[in-house]
């Protein structure tokens, strides 16, 4: 299991083998794998791609911030 104390993602009712079990999906220094929590299937991912992603609230770009009229002049001075 990862670092992070739990698999990366759970699909309820989706095993191939037993129909009703929960699959989740983790990774460990083999790589990516996806397991059953009921019936014990393992089968190893090939070809995941990993995709970094910033924590909510660190992009950059326009916010809601003072605003000012064309002219340079705030409209509420």
């Amino acid at each position: 299991m990862n670092k992070g104390g739990g698999p990366k993602m759970l699909r309820p009712k989706s095993c191939p083998r037993c129909k009703t079990g929960d699959v989740g999906v983790d990774k460990d220094h083999h790589g990516w794998y996806e397991f059953c929590i009921q019936c014990g299937y393992l089968r190893d991912l090939i070809g995941v791609i990993e995709v970094e992603t910033k924590p909510s609230g660190q992009a950059k770009g326009r916010g809601r911030g003072s605003r000012t009229s064309g002219k340079g002049k705030s409209k509420y001075a």
